[in-house]
C-alpha cells in the first residue's frame, strides 16, 4: 500500500510541477496596464520606459523579441523618436521574416506544442503596417526614397505571406500526429488604401506625376476590389487626380487601439472514428469530422485565439490654422478590419492545428489514465483523483497563443487643406461623440510651401 501511495504522490507532484511551473505556455498580457493608460494620455516616453523594464524583469521572453520590438518600434515612432524607432522596427521586420520562414521547417516537429512555447513570427497586418510605419519615418527623416521602398515591400509581402502560409499547411497535413486534412485559406487582402496613398504623396513632392496617378488610381482600386476591409466611402478628397495640387496642408492621425486576440472555448464530443466539434462562437458552424483511432463516449475541449476589435472613442478630428477651422479628417483605413481579415487565414490553420491536438492529447490521456488505474489497482476515489491530475496536466499545456502588439491603432484618417505658403500654427482637436476634446496637439511655426507638408497626428484612444 505504501508503494502505490508513493508512486502516486509521485505522480501527483510531478502533474503539479508542470501545472506551476506552466507560465511559459501563457499568454501573459497584465503587465500591459499601465503602459496602455501611458499610452491613451500620449505619454509615450513613460510607456517606453515600462517597455524597456519589462524587457529587463523577462515578462518579454526570448521568445517575445519581436513582440518587444514591434511594441518599442512602435512607441518610439508616436514619441518623434523616428531613426530608433526604425532600428527597433527593423529588428521586428528582419525578425519575422526569419522566425516565420524557420516555423515552417519546423511545424511539423512543433505540431504537439503549445504555440505560446514558439517564438513569436507576428500577424501578417503587423507585418504590413511595421513597413507603413517605417516609411513615416523616413518621410520625417526626410528620405523619401528609403520611405518608398518601405511601401514597396508591403505588396511583396502579402504575395510573400501568402505562399508561405500554404507551405506551413501543406507541413501539416504532411505530420504523422495528424488526422485531420487542413485547407488552406487564402489570404484576401492584397491592396493597403494607406501604402497607397502615401506612395501617391511621395511621387507628387518628386514631381513623379505618372507614378502620382498610378498610385492615386490604386487607392480607389483597395476600395473597390475589398469591400468587405473598405466598408466606409473613400474621402471625398481623393475623388479627382490632380497633377499639380498646389500647396496643401497635409493630416494623418491614428486613433483608436489595436485588435486584440481572445480565447475562443469549443468542445469535442467523439464516436467511433468522428468527432463533433460544438460551440464556436462566431467563427465556424458546430460540424462532424472523420478522425480515425476516437472511440464513443470521449468528452475534450479546447481554446483558440481569435481577433477581436477594440475600436476608439475618437468620433471626429478638426484642424486649424492660426486659430481658423480647416475641415474634419476623413477615415482612409480600418486597421482593426485589416487586421481581423488577414488573421483568417492564420486562424483557420491555429483552429485545425489545435482541434487535431487536443484530441491526440485526450487519446494519449484517456490511454495513460487506464494504464495507470490498472497498474496501481487504485479504488474509486484514488482513481477520479489520477483522473483529475492527468486531465490537469493536459489542460495546463493547451492554452490559445493570445500574443500581438498593442501599440498599433485601430484607423487612420487623412485630409488635405488648401493654404497660401507661409508659417502657420497648426492644432488637431480629437473629440469623442459626446463633443467633448479627447486630446489635442499644437504644431507652431509650420511652414506650408511646395513639398509634402505632411503632420502626423496620434490619439490611441
Amino acid at each position: 500500500m505504501f508503494g502505490k501511495s508513493l508512486r502516486l504522490l509521485l505522480i501527483f507532484s510531478l502533474l503539479f510541477f508542470l501545472v506551476s511551473s506552466c507560465a511559459n505556455l501563457q499568454t501573459n498580457t497584465d503587465f500591459y496596464g499601465p503602459i496602455m493608460q501611458d499610452v491613451s494620455l500620449g505619454q509615450y516616453d513613460s510607456a517606453v520606459k515600462k517597455i524597456e523594464k519589462a524587457r529587463k524583469d523577462k515578462i518579454y521572453l526570448e521568445k517575445d523579441r519581436v513582440l518587444y520590438y514591434l511594441d518599442k518600434g512602435a512607441l518610439l515612432h508616436y514619441q518623434g523618436q523616428f531613426a530608433a524607432s526604425n532600428e527597433a522596427l527593423d529588428r521586428a521586420d528582419r525578425g519575422m521574416e526569419e522566425l516565420f520562414t524557420k516555423s515552417i521547417g519546423r511545424t511539423a516537429a512543433s505540431f504537439m506544442l503549445n504555440d505560446n512555447v514558439i517564438d513569436y513570427y507576428g500577424e501578417i497586418y503587423e507585418n504590413i503596417y511595421v513597413n507603413i510605419f517605417k516609411a513615416l519615418n523616413y518621410v520625417s527623416l526626410g528620405d523619401l526614397n528609403a520611405a518608398y521602398v518601405e511601401i514597396k515591400r508591403i505588396n511583396e509581402k502579402l504575395v510573400v505571406l501568402d505562399d508561405k502560409y500554404g507551405k506551413m499547411v501543406k507541413e501539416l497535413n504532411k505530420s504523422a500526429e495528424n488526422k485531420i486534412s487542413i485547407e488552406k485559406k487564402a489570404l484576401r487582402f492584397y491592396d493597403d488604401a494607406l501604402a497607397h496613398y502615401l506612395s501617391y504623396l511621395i511621387f507628387l513632392a518628386d514631381n513623379e506625376a505618372d507614378d502620382a496617378r498610378i498610385s492615386y488610381n490604386k487607392i480607389s482600386e483597395a476600395f473597390q476590389s475589398q469591400p468587405d476591409v473598405y466598408t466606409f466611402v473613400m474621402p471625398g478628397f481623393l475623388d479627382s487626380f490632380q497633377e499639380n495640387p498646389g500647396n496643401k496642408l497635409r493630416v494623418l492621425a491614428f486613433v483608436g487601439n489595436a485588435p486584440r486576440k481572445q480565447a475562443v472555448g469549443a468542445k469535442i464530443t467523439t464516436y467511433e472514428n468522428l468527432i463533433t466539434v460544438t460551440d464556436l462562437g462566431n467563427f465556424l458552424p458546430d460540424h462532424q469530422m472523420i478522425f480515425p483511432g476516437v472511440k464513443e463516449g470521449w468528452h475534450f475541449k479546447f481554446a483558440f485565439p481569435s481577433m477581436k476589435a477594440r475600436g476608439t472613442s475618437i468620433s471626429q478630428v478638426r484642424v486649424k490654422a492660426d486659430g481658423n477651422y480647416l475641415g474634419e479628417l476623413q477615415q482612409l483605413e480600418d486597421i482593426s478590419k485589416v487586421a481581423i481579415n488577414t488573421f483568417e487565414t492564420k486562424k483557420n490553420i491555429i483552429y485545425f492545428k489545435t482541434l487535431a491536438r487536443t484530441v491526440t492529447k485526450g487519446i494519449l490521456a484517456v490511454e495513460a489514465k487506464a494504464r495507470l488505474k490498472k497498474e496501481m489497482k487504485t479504488n474509486d476515489l484514488m482513481g477520479a483523483l489520477l483522473d483529475a491530475a492527468v486531465d490537469a496536466g493536459v489542460d495546463a499545456t493547451e492554452n490559445p497563443d493570445l500574443r500581438t502588439s498593442r501599440m498599433f491603432p485601430h484607423a487612420s484618417l487623412i485630409g488635405e487643406f488648401s493654404l497660401e505658403p507661409g508659417t502657420y500654427h497648426i492644432e488637431i482637436e480629437f473629440y469623442n461623440a459626446n463633443g467633448m476634446i479627447v486630446q489635442k496637439k499644437d504644431y507652431p511655426g509650420f511652414r506650408v510651401e511646395n513639398k509634402l507638408n505632411l503632420i502626423e497626428a496620434v490619439s490611441l484612444n
